[in-house]
């Protein structure tokens, strides 16, 4: 697989999505690309609070039911350059939500700053602002294969993703929502919601959660290997 171009590397903050009838200017979605690898995290817009809540143990059904509906993955990216559009695809080996019903594609298109994403299998359209000197320093800082852990790192970021280690449940229809299968009842399905990415700000004295799939992780210190 060849490396992804450098214009499209580094730290990226989603301003739009235009998807139908829906359009979302206030979830909180970042893209994390490097040379080959990404990682992503999409929490949607209108989080309950979970102040005193330091474990998915300790979370209400509402609380479950939230997370449920964040988004996110890492896997590997292949940008196709030839004739026409860049068309990018993120192969996922590590999904927050179940298995999709169609690849993840994009066509993209650099409008000065401004990265325009529109889907190839799904009718969307996606702006993207890269953060300033995200594009320096892409690298993957660690990655265990036996358990699908990553770190990646963009300039003064870094991005870590923790998969869960519960199954999906057998016979799974492909598309089906995690919140589906939350609302079905089914006693292991809080097991599904350990699956941790967080986005780190790297500064000169630590390393600070700003945002993660696990809430109650954020505003915590991380260290980070190599740094």
């Amino acid at each position: 697989m060849l490396p992804v171009p450098a214009r499209y590397r580094g730290l990226w903050r989603r301003t739009l999505l235009q998807a139908g009838s829906l359009r979302d200017t206030a979830s909180t979605v970042y893209w994390l690309q490097t040379e080959h690898w990404h990682a992503d995290i999409r929490i949607p817009a209108g989080r309950p609070s979970f102040d005193g809540v330091t474990s998915l143990a300790q979370c209400s059904q509402v609380q479950r039911l939230f997370l449920a509906r964040q988004q996110g993955f890492h896997g590997l990216t292949e940008v196709d350059t030839g004739a026409g559009p860049d068309i990018c695809r993120w192969h996922r080996l590590a999904d927050f939500q179940p298995p999709a019903s169609s690849p993840d594609a994009g066509a993209l298109r650099l409008d000065g700053e401004l990265l325009v994403e529109t889907g190839l299998h799904d009718d969307y359209l996606e702006h993207w602002e890269r953060l300033s000197g995200s594009d320096r320093d892409t690298m993957v800082l660690a990655h265990d294969p036996s358990n699908g852990t990553l770190l990646l790192r963009a300039g003064g970021w870094a991005m870590r993703v923790v998969p869960r280690r519960a199954c999906w449940p057998d016979g799974l229809p492909a598309g089906t929502s995690l919140e589906a299968v939350m609302a079905a009842g089914d006693a292991q399905a809080t097991a599904l919601l350990d699956f941790e990415i967080s986005l780190v700000k790297i500064t000169d004295i630590g390393c600070t959660v700003q945002h993660s799939t696990l809430p109650w992780l954020e505003g915590s210190v991380m260290l980070l290997p190599n740094f």
